[in-house]
Formats: C-alpha cells, sequence, structure tokens
C-alpha cells in the first residue's frame, strides 16, 4: 500500500517532467531567433549569410513545433527553392540548395545537443552533385603581376595568403595578440568550422609581419588587427585588381587568360596547390589549411605526380633491376 508522502512525490515528479517536456517544445521561430542566431553570431564567421538563410527558413517553418518538423517537411522546403521560392525568387542550384540543406543540419544537430528534440530530420537527405569547377592557382609571373596591380594595403595580405592559406576573413580578424613571432605561429581563432588553429610562418610571412609591426598605430595593444586593409570584402576591389593584372601579363607579353574569373579563393588554391607539387602530402595539406575533412583537399592529389611516382618506386627493393 503506497503511502500519500511517496505519491505526493511520484506526483511532482510527474508533473515536473510534463513541464519540462512543455518547455521543450519550442517552435522553430522560438529556438531560431532566441537560441540558434545569437549562438551562430559568436561562433561563426559568416553571420551574415547564416541570418538571411535562417530568416528565410523562418518563413516557412516558424510557426511549426521543432520536435514535429519530419524529413518530409524537409524536402519539401528544398524542393521550394528549386521551384523558385528562394530568397531572390530564382531556381537555385544544387550547390546553393545544399547550402540551405546543410544549415537546416546544422539548427537540428544543435537542437538534439540541447535536448530540444531527439532527432535530426535532415540525416538521410542526399546532397545534390557539385561540380568540381577547375582549380585555378597563380604561377609566379602571375602572382608578382597581381601584387603589383593591387592596392597597398592589401599587397601584405596577398603574401600572407599565398603562404600560410589563410581565408580573407580570418586576415581580417586576425590580432597581433595571435601572433608569436618568437615561435612562428599565428593563431586563427575563429576559423570557418569555429575550431582554432595554429599555422606556421614561412620566412616571406614572417618579413611581411616584421614590416608591418614597424608600422603599427597601436604597438602597445595586443588587439590591434594586423592587417589595416580598408575593404571589408575582396569583391570590392578584387576583381578590378585581376583586370589590371591581366593588363600588366599582356604588356610583358604573357598570356593573362589564366587570371580570367580568378577571385580571391584562388589564393588559397594556390597555397594548396604549390604545397602538393612541392611534395607534401594531403593530410599535412588538409592540417595546414584547417580543411575539415581529407576529401576536401583530394582535388589537389592530380598536381603531384612525380611526388605519387617516387612514393611507388621506394615500394622497389634496393638493386632490382627495374627492368
Amino acid at each position: 500500500m503506497r503511502r500519500p508522502a511517496a505519491e505526493r512525490r511520484e506526483a511532482r515528479a510527474t508533473a515536473k517532467a510534463r513541464e519540462a517536456e512543455k518547455a521543450r517544445r519550442v517552435t522553430f521561430r522560438q529556438y531560431a531567433e532566441a537560441s540558434y542566431l545569437p549562438w551562430a553570431e559568436l561562433h561563426q564567421r559568416s553571420y551574415r549569410t547564416t541570418r538571411a538563410e535562417v530568416g528565410w527558413l523562418v518563413k516557412r517553418l516558424g510557426e511549426r513545433r521543432l520536435d514535429e518538423i519530419t524529413t518530409a517537411d524537409v524536402e519539401q522546403i528544398l524542393a521550394q527553392l528549386q521551384n523558385g521560392e528562394s530568397p531572390s525568387g530564382r531556381v537555385l542550384s544544387g550547390a546553393a540548395v545544399n547550402r540551405y540543406r546543410d544549415r537546416l543540419s546544422g539548427l537540428f544537430k544543435r537542437a538534439v545537443r540541447l535536448g530540444l528534440v531527439t532527432r535530426n530530420p535532415v540525416t538521410g537527405i542526399a546532397k545534390h552533385k557539385e561540380p568540381g569547377g577547375r582549380i585555378v592557382y597563380l604561377t609566379g609571373e602571375e602572382e608578382a603581376a597581381l601584387f603589383e596591380a593591387l592596392p597597398e594595403s592589401v599587397r601584405p595580405m596577398l603574401t600572407v595568403a599565398v603562404n600560410t592559406g589563410l581565408r580573407w576573413s580570418e586576415q581580417q580578424r586576425l590580432l597581433w595578440a595571435e601572433v608569436d613571432m618568437l615561435s612562428g605561429i599565428l593563431t586563427v581563432r575563429l576559423a570557418k568550422h569555429g575550431r582554432v588553429r595554429q599555422v606556421p610562418m614561412n620566412a616571406a610571412v614572417r618579413q611581411v609581419l616584421l614590416d608591418l609591426a614597424t608600422r603599427r598605430q597601436r604597438p602597445e595593444d595586443p588587439k590591434e588587427p594586423v592587417f589595416g586593409c580598408p575593404y571589408r570584402e575582396g569583391s570590392k576591389f578584387f576583381p578590378q585588381a585581376v583586370v589590371r593584372g591581366q593588363a600588366i601579363l599582356r604588356t610583358s607579353g604573357r598570356d593573362p587568360g589564366r587570371l580570367e574569373g580568378f577571385t580571391w579563393h584562388g589564393v588559397r588554391h594556390t597555397f594548396a596547390s604549390r604545397l602538393v607539387m612541392s611534395g607534401a602530402d594531403l593530410r599535412t595539406v588538409q592540417e595546414l589549411g584547417g580543411w575539415r575533412t581529407l576529401s576536401m583537399v583530394q582535388r589537389y592529389s592530380h598536381l603531384a605526380p612525380d611526388h605519387l611516382r617516387a612514393a611507388v618506386e621506394r615500394l622497389v627493393p634496393a638493386g632490382r633491376n627495374s627492368g
């Protein structure tokens, strides 16, 4: 026979569990605006893009309970993007739809960690196949022409990017507190995937940073930005610099064609391509450049045929006739 006190404890526990369950049953809008976006602003480098994508998703899913959204709902949302119901009113490419898929998946992964839902409804939805695209990297002559064509304030960023693989946003955020000249290490605290990574300096990078250090405006302030670049985005100046670089190449009798459509991200391709062509293995390239998975650097493997041939030649016992 149960005692009244035990029954009261059980009733209180049941009521408490019901209240906790009710608290978890938030709408997509409540979760996105009150929890996910404030977190993303602190931890994601491309917050403006995140906010725009999440804003569109809120318009579609806003009043739905977070734990009631199904895989079928997500598939319908992605289909709308391909049917011209995107924020721009245009039919989105497979790559663009993939970004929204990944955004939704990230939203739900965090909701699972917070205990707001028990499963991620995006799991199992395949991504659209994306074209690999061409990998354009700078030759020495092209780099020199582009360097000359750039505004003087941006030239140090080009040299550092070519020799470290730092993204434009990572260079913009780099502070002098994150530059250790003694150890020769740059610390990237807000990388693309939210992980801290350390990047070694070579002699070229060290020289650029020493030159910049002599021109610091606030030498006692560790939070002073390393690069005093007046441009917030590369698209504001880089296309014009590329055109000037092509003109420089043309004047010197060189082919400017490879620079057609070249973007700042191509500087990062240059970093990875030169590493591979110098014999660095892909795992090293991945670590130095901060790529999240090894598959992201597989695209550069074809640039190292001599390195790969040398690797298989090491399988031949010493002294054995190759014929």
